[in-house]
């Protein structure tokens, strides 16, 4: 028997909507996957708590949201569509992703680099968006991320966000929010803005590279203890090659104090952007001719055998397997489309690094297979060894 009252069960109509499915709740109430009876478009409404009776402040912060989410039209924001009351219930009418939250997705496997990258630029230029009209979500966290086809990220959930300025729906000491996302300032109940959703969205792009969130704890003040005290691991400690530079960008993140943080969204995407240009970077130093050798004959007459020198009879290598300066490039680009069938983009930057000390293909290859997560995958890609 459906745990749902009886008016919102699956079928039922409430004004022009039929109900689909639940696809969500919360604290403040439930969403459901709904078909509009008249042009037949698939849509997603939220409903105040259906199991009770609302207090006044709960129906003030969800009017609240409902003004602030209708003037926050952007591509990476869930948008509104329309707002109405049915009975004694308040509706709200979203858009409907189609796809999973990220913490759906993150249940599942972490994200490589360049995925991880792509998302956390998305939300970034949701919040931009955001705090340029003064509005701070406060709430940032992966079951909050929608990510769609192609990775087409949509932030949503603006039940606690607040007007820069605006007074608190929460009593005075209270923390809201979700513990482990949610900056040492708004731990601790103090005055946030918004660098306190780029700490929170600094915590999210750790977890989706290293599938542990930054900070233990299995309490309030555990936790607590943890955003303030406790400086996470550095990312280049928990995840093997990963970019250095993007390991600095998200440690710079989750500094304690805002000021010591990014300042804007802006900010945050352009260290983001800038990565791209170090690994474009790495590719030139990797693919780069080697400057001709000069030669000098020793001052010291006595012959000193070279550890590069073959033994005798032994057969020199060809130049294409003694080095990265000297790669074929035929070699290097089908290295590089056989690993990014596992981990993406970040396969060019990592066929690049490898390529500057692996002395033979099939070395590279081995130190390539080592970024790959899954013995499985690791197996199918050494496989494609050529011979």
């Amino acid at each position: 028997m459906s745990s749902l009252p009886a008016h919102l069960e699956v079928g039922r109509v409430i004004g022009d909507y039929q109900i689909v499915s639940l696809i969500g709740q919360g604290g403040m109430g439930k969403v459901f996957k709904v078909r509009n009876l008249i042009s037949d478009r698939t849509e997603a409404m939220k409903v105040l708590l259906p199991d009770l009776d609302p207090s006044p402040e709960l129906v003030e912060r969800f009017l609240r949201e409902i003004k602030l989410v209708a003037g926050l039209e952007h591509p990476n924001i869930a948008s509104l569509r329309t707002a109405l009351r049915a009975g004694n219930q308040l509706l709200m009418i979203m858009e409907f992703v189609e796809g999973h939250s990220l913490n759906e997705l993150l249940a599942i496997r972490r994200f490589d680099e360049a995925r991880a990258v792509h998302v956390t630029s998305q939300v970034l230029n949701a919040l931009a968006h955001a705090h340029r009209l003064g509005v701070v979500h406060r709430d940032v966290k992966p079951s909050n991320i929608l990510v769609g086809s192609g990775d087409r990220v949509k932030l949503t959930d603006f039940g606690i966000a607040s007007r820069t300025g605006d007074p608190k729906l929460t009593a005075a000491g209270t923390a809201i929010g979700s513990l482990y996302y949610m900056s040492p300032e708004q731990m601790k109940a103090e005055p946030i803005d918004a660098r306190s959703d780029l700490y929170s969205v600094g915590a999210t792009l750790y977890e989706m590279i290293t599938g542990i969130r930054p900070v233990p704890g299995e309490s309030f003040y555990s936790i607590l203890r943890a955003h303030a005290e406790t400086r996470p691991k550095p990312m280049i400690h928990l995840v093997p090659g990963i970019t250095p530079a993007l390991s600095r960008v998200v440690e710079r993140s989750l500094e304690k104090t805002p000021a010591s943080r990014f300042q804007s969204a802006e900010e945050f995407q352009a260290a983001l952007r800038g990565l791209d240009s170090a690994e474009r970077t790495a590719d030139l130093d990797a693919t780069a001719p080697e400057p001709p050798l000069i030669f000098r004959p020793p001052t010291n007459p006595t012959r000193v055998p070279s550890s590069n020198t073959p033994p005798s009879g032994a057969t020199p290598k060809a130049p294409s397997e003694t080095g990265s300066k000297s790669w074929d490039p035929v070699v290097l680009e089908t290295a590089r489309k056989n690993l990014a069938v596992y981990i993406g983009p970040m396969a060019k930057v990592l066929v690049s690094r490898a390529a500057k000390t692996a002395r033979n293909t099939e070395e590279l290859y081995r130190a390539l297979a080592a970024e790959i997560s899954t013995p499985t995958d690791r197996e199918k890609f050494l496989r494609s060894l050529p011979f």
